[in-house]
């Protein structure tokens, strides 16, 4: 298994079999139907009754492809059970054999992967329910970690202040994710799965980690504002991308989470390269040497899931 840095792409090509199974979905297949009336044209009479396509303006098309999207996520959990690593695999069954090869590879160090809704807020919510999770399990071994993870939450608030945002428009989501964190000493792994599967306390929690994120952008404006494009503000860029959900994550969003909440994250790079048999990792360290081994996500073009590490899956993961 290598640790090789590189550039985490966004708009890296869906793999064939993963056109035909959504990545992190499982979602149903098109239909015949589907392909009959494709996105972007819709069935209409004409004087004489014969069928005619009507055409679509592009506003109408991107709300048609947005409500296609929707309606595939919210057929999943927001957060799922964990499963046995292989049966990621079953996803690719008729598709690349490079896929297949990669996954069996990772599954001698890491058995088991939690998936998260494609919703654009995976990122977000795959972090944050990993973070907590390896919290809680480690509540009576490391209880230091949770204390931690206490004053770094309790911390992003002035993070957010610095960077100009009024309590009002933060407070809740804040609220709901220190009370969840919190509570995590009396929890159980299945009331926090119920807490990440509930939409307010999930969504919650996802908008205060994107908020804490545009912030941490916002207050080290020096540092990235340079891989802007040309004339783009910081403000601009972290309304547009950072803090609306279902916007999708680039690395500089993993960089900025990482260093503000001090959590470091390994990410497992899965394509379909034919050139190497093993599955890529691209660390994102935080300042500060950290105080517990990194969160390990899945990345596929697109979508982040959770990953277990052998040696990382403490007693309880459900």
């Amino acid at each position: 298994m290598t640790v090789t840095p590189f550039p985490l792409p966004t708009d890296a090509p869906i793999p064939a079999a993963a056109a035909t199974t959504p990545v992190g979905a499982g979602a149903a297949p098109v239909t015949a139907g589907a392909v009959a009336n494709p996105v972007g044209t819709v069935p209409a009479l004409g004087a004489q009754g014969q069928g005619q396509e009507a055409q679509l303006t592009d506003e109408q098309i991107l709300t048609q492809m947005q409500a296609i999207k929707d309606e595939e996520a919210n057929a999943h959990p927001l957060v799922d059970h964990s499963v046995d690593l292989l049966e990621l695999a079953q996803e690719y069954e008729n598709g690349s054999e490079a896929f297949k090869k990669k996954i069996q590879n990772l599954s001698d160090t890491h058995d088991r992967m939690r998936r998260s809704r494609g919703d654009g807020n995976c990122f977000y919510r795959a972090f944050a329910f990993a973070w907590f999770e390896r919290v809680m399990l480690a509540i009576k071994s490391k209880p230091e970690l949770h204390a931690n993870a206490v004053r770094t939450i309790e911390g992003t608030k002035d993070l957010l202040l610095a960077a100009q945002f009024e309590l009002l428009a933060f407070e809740d989501f804040y609220q709901v994710t220190l009370e969840t964190l919190q509570s995590l000493v009396h929890s159980t792994s299945e009331e926090l799965l119920a807490a990440f599967q509930n939409d307010e306390i999930s969504n919650s929690i996802v908008m205060h980690f994107r908020l804490v994120a545009s912030a941490f952008l916002k207050t080290h404006q020096d540092d990235y504002a340079p891989f802007l494009e040309f004339g783009q503000t910081m403000d601009e860029f972290c309304s547009m991308h950072v803090e609306a959900m279902g916007r999708e994550s680039e690395e500089m969003m993993l960089i900025a989470l990482t260093k503000a909440t001090q959590v470091s994250i390994e990410v497992a790079y899965l394509n379909g390269n034919q050139a190497a048999d093993e599955v890529n990792f691209l660390p994102f360290l935080p300042d500060t040497a950290p105080y517990m081994p990194p969160l390990v996500l899945l990345y596929r073009p697109g979508h982040y899931d959770i990953l277990y590490r052998k040696s990382h899956c403490l007693e309880g993961v459900i």
